[in-house]
């Protein structure tokens, strides 16, 4: 991350870097989502065929406005506390900081733009599955969004929309250990000005590999929140229990498959990743250059007009 931006310019580089490999990705990361929500897979060559090409963007728009409203709130909330913990430490704004301070303050962002996004992300995870699922109230009618929420409010009320939560309390260490290992990347691989301003290619790289590493290491809770935020409760469980929890999707899943179905869908969720995170931060360090291309610029010619 250029550390030296301010954080507005990080958030909003960010949210776009974020969005466009969201764009690039999004057929990929639903066919993932079914393969994780469902226990034999979704066959996506039957989806296709049932339902159409369109049927691999069911639910885009919301997914997007979360990844937009998710990153830049992620990165204004991680650069404005870094920027407080060099200054408390009385460094430059480029200063390395130790690794317990950089996941602190990577945790802590993860977790407040999860608070705010976490609606978002369970409607989407419902539009995805809709269709595998047999979900009639979520497929047709004027609006499939308004459906789902009303269908999310009808059977779990406004608590509800906070389905899963309790596992970012451990996921929001995943954004928090890929930017971290970025970081790194960038000072043991990059020297002088490129350690700066990283290439697109080197971008790509680190992005993806860092975010694999933090990928594999939080899969099998990953895989239980889209589990519990795909399930919905049918009227005969109305009065019993509220659902499959975190725990209880890790026990159902290791006991009916065992260790390796921990990992189920591992491989797409790694490639999406690789696709997602790696574009991701190829664009925003990109449009953070542009920025101080831009601004460079400015000011040489303010100093030409001044000289005049």
């Amino acid at each position: 991350m250029t550390s030296v931006l301010p954080p507005f310019v990080q958030a909003a580089s960010g949210s776009l870097g974020a969005a466009s490999a969201n764009a690039l990705t999004y057929p990929l990361d639903l066919i993932t989502t079914r393969i994780q929500a469902t226990e034999k897979g979704a066959s996506i060559r039957k989806q296709i065929h049932t339902y159409g090409l369109s049927s691999l963007y069911d639910g885009i728009g919301t997914d997007t406005g979360a990844t937009l409203l998710s990153s830049f709130l992620y990165y204004y909330v991680y650069s404005f506390l870094r920027a407080v913990v060099v200054r408390g430490n009385g460094k430059s704004k480029a200063a390395m900081l130790s690794l317990p301070q950089e996941l602190a303050i990577g945790y802590l962002s993860g977790i407040a733009s999860r608070s705010i996004t976490t609606p978002l992300n369970l409607i989407t995870v419902r539009l995805q599955t809709a269709r595998v699922s047999d979900d009639s109230s979520a497929q047709g009618g004027t609006s499939r969004f308004t459906a789902i929420c009303q269908q999310i409010l009808r059977e779990e009320g406004l608590r509800g929309f906070w389905k899963g939560f309790s596992s970012n309390f451990v996921l929001s260490l995943n954004p928090a250990v890929t930017l971290y290992l970025f970081q790194q990347y960038r000072r043991v691989m990059l020297k002088g000005k490129e350690r700066d301003s990283p290439p697109p290619g080197h971008s790509f790289v680190g992005g993806a590999l860092a975010n694999s590493i933090a990928v594999i290491m939080l899969y099998p809770l990953l895989l239980a929140k889209t589990v519990v935020q795909a399930s919905r409760r049918s009227n005969s469980t109305n009065n019993s229990s509220q659902g499959p929890s975190i725990r209880s999707s890790l026990q159902g899943i290791y006991t009916a498959g065992g260790f390796f179905a921990l990992y189920r869908g591992l491989s797409a969720q790694l490639f999406k990743g690789i696709l997602r995170q790696g574009t991701a931060m190829m664009v925003k360090q990109r449009i953070e250059q542009l920025v101080v291309q831009a601004y460079l610029r400015q000011r040489a010619l303010r100093r030409v007009q001044y000289k005049g």
